[in-house]
């Protein structure tokens, strides 16, 4: 992570260090007490991993990303963010190897499945229990604590998640993490080519594989006491914590180890780079709603000149025939302002899931990113018909302590068909095209925004830049 972003993470992690200090120096007054069923030497029946997300409808409505929490995004999020620099996986990541359910929810009922029960140190009532693979937060005891409360809880349910994982088999434990996050590689062991030394010094590699069971041990009061000591750390620590040491103190703390060797291939909530979801998809579409009406410069990349351009933008929806789905479309029309005929006149769809390209920019450093947009197919499947491959230019910028992808600029790459062929056997006209030459605007590569700060990048990566036909 270069120092400019160093420093984004170290800001917000500033601000919160004075709110959590005081709440970790008086860490102990926080009780939580462990409770055994009788029988089973101490056990308590858990369900299995079959029975992870078993629960009513009435629950399921209460089932939540604890990272979308406001008490996490005010007074964790950055802490996450410091402590995951150097990690494998971001730690946000391991909350869902369990299922976090907040609701006024009854915990003592099946209170025989806990793992753990935490009590709130104001009302002295049952606030959060655990079971092997689910959290449960009573909401009417939450709404009654201010937000830094709650985040301290949150944080001390986490890792009392962490720190149960010790029960599960390699086979479990593997098995957890591949439903959870598909495609994830699950080695469970220390990479001893990890430059943090502090790792591989203090880590033992995981041996033996524990007999599966249906039946764990209950947290004793060692097991809470050394939980509550790295809670207190990491609140210590703060934005200064770093992976390597966080890994120390919990090694030293009795956690499993296996956990920090985990490689998650992460998908929505620690979103993978180069995938943009639905969510962040339509807060760039409306962004390029908001252009309507507006003006930009047109940046012409081949003749390197420039014009003022005026941008119409309109979102409509339209019915897929045979079905009663409604596929949203954002239509852009470009044109300089003295000009008659548009420069371009643009329809493209709104998926799901966009593949995107991350760039550094030559002069500033900094990253960007050209998001592919998907055309409306083409009408006329000739050589030499011409089409245009658009992008949107986003960035990534802090808005209220949540990194967000601001719309920077539109790029617009012009195409000619190359060949034609027919596949018989889907039935089907495919196209293959190429750069087009450059004849006046009409055939440029032109970049509609307000700056050209990433011009010289632009020009660059258009040497790699294959449009291509929209021949769906």
């Amino acid at each position: 992570m270069d120092s400019k972003r160093r420093y984004l993470h170290l800001i917000p992690s500033a601000m919160v260090v004075t709110s959590l200090i005081l709440s970790a120096c008086q860490e102990t007054s926080h009780q939580v007490t462990p409770r055994v069923a009788s029988g089973n030497k101490g056990g308590v029946r858990t369900e299995s991993m079959a029975e992870r997300n078993k629960m009513t409808k009435d629950q399921q409505r209460y089932v939540v990303n604890p990272t979308d929490l406001a008490a996490y995004k005010t007074h964790l999020a950055a802490i996450f963010d410091s402590m995951s620099e150097d990690a494998l996986t971001p730690w946000s990541a391991l909350f869902k190897l369990k299922v976090w359910v907040v609701g006024p929810v009854d915990l003592k009922k099946d209170a025989s499945s806990s793992v753990s029960i935490t009590y709130s140190e104001t009302s002295k009532q049952p606030m959060a229990r655990q079971t092997q693979y689910q959290v449960w937060f009573d909401s009417r005891v939450m709404e009654k604590m201010n937000d830094k409360d709650k985040a301290e809880y949150l944080l001390g349910e986490f890792l009392t998640s962490l720190y149960t994982f010790k029960s599960l088999s390699n086979n479990e434990l593997c098995g957890l993490v591949k439903e959870v996050y598909p495609g994830s590689e699950c080695a469970l062991s220390v990479s001893k080519g990890t430059e943090e030394e502090k790792i591989v010094q203090r880590a033992k590699a995981i041996k033996k594989t524990l007999t599966p069971t249906a039946y764990r041990k209950a947290l004793t009061q060692e097991d809470y006491n050394n939980i509550r000591l790295v809670k207190s750390y990491i609140l210590q620590q703060s934005g200064s914590l770093r992976h390597a040491d966080l890994v120390v103190k919990m090694t030293e703390n009795g956690f499993d180890e296996r956990i920090f060797s985990l490689k998650l291939k992460t998908a929505s909530e620690v979103k993978d780079p180069s995938v943009l979801d639905s969510e962040t998809i339509e807060s760039l579409f409306a962004q390029a709603k908001a252009l309507d009406k507006t003006q930009a410069d047109c940046h012409y990349l081949q003749s390197a000149t420039k014009g003022v351009c005026d941008i119409a933008a309109q979102r409509t929806l339209e019915e897929i025939p045979g079905s009663e789905v409604k596929q949203a479309l954002l239509s852009l029309t470009v044109k300089e302002s003295e000009a008659k005929e548009s420069l371009l006149s643009e329809t493209v769809y709104q998926v799901s899931k966009i593949k995107i390209a991350k760039y550094t920019d030559v002069a500033t450093k900094e990253e960007f990113f050209l998001v592919p947009l998907t055309s409306v197919s083409m009408s006329e499947r000739v050589v030499g018909a011409s089409y245009r491959t658009n992008y949107l230019l986003a960035v990534k910028t802090v808005v209220n302590k949540s990194e967000i992808f601001k719309l920077a600029g539109v790029l617009s790459v012009p195409g000619v068909v190359t060949k034609v062929t027919q596949d018989e056997s889907k039935g089907k006209v495919l196209c293959e095209g190429s750069l087009a030459a450059l004849k006046d605007k009409s055939t440029d590569v032109v970049l509609i925004a307000k700056s050209d700060k990433y011009l010289g990048s632009l020009k660059e990566i258009l040497k790699g830049l294959n449009p291509v036909p929209p021949c769906w």
